[in-house]
């Protein structure tokens, strides 16, 4: 399904870096003063022009957390309505090059267990990665 642009016109593209360490995945909580204030996301963001989802992945990852990321594989991808607008969401897994993760554009940023990631809030477009990754990574030891 190819989608341009919502009945108002807004349609964003962002890369998301799904970071993995054995069973842990980086994690990030959103600003208070950003749309979905306080949840926790993966590091990603808006694709900027010229840029490929993966560029975008690895930037955000570095911006948001200051870590280095490699992209491993393609994910999957959603988009999602929010209010108006169509969020598309291209989900990358991603290893850690180098580099402590740290709060630099938001609010915390921590490793958690594969397991533990249904205990925190996401913003519902959310919901079918971490499904994925449960399903793909909760058996490892």
């Amino acid at each position: 399904m190819k989608v341009n642009s919502t009945p108002n016109g807004s349609f964003i593209p962002c890369g998301v870096a799904i970071i993995r360490s054995g069973r842990n995945f980086l994690i990030s909580q959103r600003n208070k003063d950003d749309s979905f204030a306080n949840y926790w996301e993966f590091p990603g963001g808006k694709k900027n022009e010229g840029e490929t989802f993966e560029e975008c992945a690895v930037r955000e990852a570095r911006e948001e957390t200051g870590v280095e990321v490699k992209v491993e594989q393609k994910l999957m991808e959603i988009r999602h309505l929010y209010k108006e607008r169509i969020i598309w969401l291209n989900f990358y897994l991603c290893s850690l090059v180098s580099g402590e993760p740290r709060a630099l554009e938001c609010q915390k940023a921590q490793w958690s267990d594969v397991a533990q990631l249904k205990n925190f809030k996401f913003p519902p477009a959310n919901e079918k990665v971490i499904n994925e990754l449960m399903e793909r990574f909760d058996r490892l030891p």
